[in-house]
């Protein structure tokens, strides 16, 4: 009716189009969605740690050592089930997978189950499952080497079964199906612990239908759940009760755990969840996504459609009200919920849909109300809707293939303290230390993971860092790991924390920016209150002693050994300043008359060449030529912006630069051959995310990582970006 009030080209279905039509295509384009996803999304917190899981699994299959699998106790609080699926890759490619074969591979066995999630509902109700596809945080985390996808998929299928069987009671196959529910839920519940409460569904459900069930029936049904449980929960099998507890107290303590703790959600943080869109990724989910509209129409439904099927209320109420108490609110627990809100919200439509059509024969009001557009008006919309379509997927496609080598990540997904990073450092063992506005973070760097299996913490709570605050990261040629901070300098010395307070540094706020040890192994501090040497037992302050510093304001240090003799350069608010460290000669250049928009040195290195680069606040960057300063300006060479930030050196590669915005916020980046060739990377010709960059170091494989004000950190991987 309403295709023909609104003289709409296609009255009805061609003749030919079937149900399965219908499945099929939204099958296919969730299909699509989780390609794209498996393809975009970047590494995510957990996911090392399964696939690392999946490794070992592998290693003991191959072994045929069963009693170590049943034995295995890493990432114990999860069963072995979905990991023993990410063990795939090894088993098929052997021993040597490459990482990027492994993790594709695990991504695309998730998103299988993702998408035969879909399907199942498709079967049921497909307007569901229309809108399931387009639930962005379900696409997410069922894209992901997560344990989320398998669990929903079987769950799903427990209760849409169940539901089944019970409204056809009569027939063969609806009583085949009654059990086959049966067995998906304990395979759900192998899947992750969790999935249990999909349950409550079942209870509600044999509760509405209880007349047709009896109750040695609903104990059978149980059992069969227990038995297929324990079957695909390997982990289980040896001294059962004794893990069991260990389980349950695993969790017990995780929620009062530090990661929940420094995540610090409220307990109303699952309504976030469930009723809006996923805020990150917004390269990834570029498409309109459903999320705001399912949680809505799904509560509104809850009452209009929950009256035909109460047990859908039920199951979506009762998870809600757990969801809130429990203290562990991970956005992915709250996937559990997803399904029945599509049910409801669909429910909700077709309930709205036919009182419109019932309201419409009787009085005819909108036909009277709106006017009746020319066919050639819906064909134009048609066409320039999919001009918009074909052209926003055919440019989102060219901006994955700029984004190739690319890897942003945020605190939100990955275990980084605060998306504010001051600093990064690479230690002489190849992890990388991270200074961020809550702590730093020190992180185990592999080929397949940025931070490993083992990333660390550090806070005030955890360690003996004396702000959580972290400016700057050292690591000393004994191995001590130093953080500098406003409130001054911590060490973690050979297992144990000394702390060089404000006290020491005499000022009331010392507000550290550089760390830099000299050839005799003393500590130089460079603040906004000074320079001072920390000899292991005594801090000595050198302001006083070395007149003619160009200021006191230090954000920058770096040591420079020429012809036998040793330098101290230090970037200051106003210019640079040498020392030379055995007479305490002095130098000082004062830049800050020759730019209006001088903001100070930010940034000072030495190149494998030996030479002095440094980058400034308003005047670009700067090489000392041995007599006179070199600067690279805005205007005069193939500076992007005045305001640098970082600079570091890429032997053979040139340099790479940190640029700011004078105005407003955001920056990019650009690569230096210390000649004349420039290459700019933006937001809209590369993978670089727009942040502004603070500070840049290598990794061992060559890859360059970039620390931003506020979004995060970003790794260039060059190679990959070539493939």
């Amino acid at each position: 009716m309403l295709a023909k009030l609104l003289n709409f080209p296609l009255r009805a279905l061609p003749k030919w189009w079937k149900r399965w039509h219908t499945i099929a295509l939204i099958v296919a384009l969730s299909g699509l969605i989780h390609a794209w996803a498996v393809w975009q999304l970047p590494l995510d917190a957990d996911e090392p740690v399964y696939m690392r899981a999946g490794r070992d699994y592998a290693q003991l299959i191959r072994q045929g050592d069963w009693t170590e699998i049943i034995n295995y106790d890493q990432n114990k609080e999860h069963p072995p089930l979905v990991k023993l699926m990410y063990s795939l890759p090894f088993l098929i490619k052997g021993e040597n997978v490459n990482p990027d074969f492994e993790f594709y591979f695990n991504r695309s066995t998730s998103a299988f189950f993702g998408v035969l999630q879909v399907f199942i509902l498709a079967l049921f109700d497909p307007l569901a499952a229309f809108l399931l596809t387009f639930h962005s945080y379900t696409i997410k985390y069922t894209s992901q080497v997560y344990l989320e996808a398998f669990p929903l998929f079987a769950s799903l299928l427990a209760v849409l079964l169940l539901r089944k069987s019970l409204e056809d009671e009569a027939q063969k196959a609806s009583y085949g199906f009654f059990w086959i529910a049966a067995a998906a839920m304990g395979a759900a519940i192998a899947g992750k612990y969790p999935y249990g409460l999909m349950l409550i569904p079942v209870i509600f459900l044999l509760w509405q239908f209880r007349k047709k069930v009896n109750i040695q029936q609903m104990m059978v049904w149980m059992g069969v759940v227990l038995v297929t449980f324990f079957i695909l929960n390997p982990y289980f099998w040896n001294e059962p009760f004794r893990r069991i507890l260990e389980v349950v107290s695993f969790h017990q303590a995780y929620t009062e755990g530090g990661d929940v703790t420094r995540a610090g959600y409220p307990w109303w943080q699952p309504v976030i969840w469930v009723a809006t869109a996923l805020p990150w990724h917004p390269r990834v989910f570029f498409f309109l996504t459903l999320d705001e509209f399912i949680f809505w129409a799904g509560a509104v439904g809850l009452y209009f459609y929950g009256r035909k099927e109460p047990w859908l209320p039920g199951w979506f109420l009762v998870q809600f009200i757990i969801l809130l108490i429990y203290p562990t609110k991970w956005p992915q627990y709250s996937l559990i919920v997803i399904p029945a809100l599509c049910l409801s919200a669909s429910g909700f439509l077709r309930w709205g849909y036919t009182w419109i059509l019932e309201k419409e024969s009787y009085w005819d009001y909108l036909e009277e109300m709106f006017p009746k557009p020319p066919r050639v008006f819906w064909w134009l919309i048609i066409g320039f809707t999919g001009l918009i379509v074909i052209g926003k997927v055919t440019y989102e496609y060219d901006q994955a293939l700029l984004r190739r080598g690319w890897q942003h990540l945020m605190a939100q997904t990955a275990p980084l303290p605060s998306n504010t990073i001051y600093d990064l450092y690479l230690r002489s063992n190849g992890d990388m230390m991270i200074a961020t506005a809550q702590g730093a973070a020190l992180w185990h760097v592999t080929q397949g993971s940025p931070w490993g299996e083992d990333s660390r913490v550090y806070n005030r709570q955890n360690s003996g860092i004396l702000d959580e605050s972290v400016r700057v990261v050292y690591e000393d040629q004994r191995g001590n790991l130093w953080f500098g901070s406003d409130r001054g300098v911590s060490c973690l010395c050979e297992d144990r924390w000394v702390q060089i307070s404000e006290d020491a540094f005499g000022v009331e706020e010392v507000r550290v920016r550089a760390l830099v040890e000299d050839g005799e192994g003393n500590l130089w501090v460079g603040s906004l209150s000074g320079l001072y040497r920390w000899d292991g037992q005594q801090l000595s302050s050198y302001s006083p002693l070395v007149g003619g510093l160009a200021d006191l304001r230090i954000f920058a240090l770096a040591f420079q050994s020429d012809h036998g003799q040793e330098f101290l350069w230090l970037g200051t608010q106003k210019g640079v300043s040498r020392l030379e460290v055995s007479t305490q000669a002095l130098e000082s250049w004062d830049f800050s008359a020759r730019d209006l928009s001088w903001g100070g040195v930010s940034d000072l290195i030495v190149d494998a060449q030996n030479r002095v680069w440094i980058s400034t606040i308003g005047g670009g960057v700067a090489r000392w030529e041995g007599e006179e300063w070199l600067f690279y300006r805005l205007g005069s060479s193939g500076l992007p912006t005045s305001v640098v930030n970082s600079i570091i050196e890429q032997p053979g590669n040139g340099f790479w630069i940190g640029h700011g915005f004078p105005t407003e916020p955001g920056g990019l980046i650009s690569r230096f051959d210390g000649n004349d060739q420039w290459i700019v990377y933006r937001d809209n010709n590369s993978g670089f995310n727009g942040g502004e960059p603070l500070t840049f170091a290598f990794d061992p494989m060559g890859r360059l990582w970039i620390g931003t004000a506020l979004s995060g950190l970003q790794i260039y991987d060059p190679a990959l970006a070539k493939r």
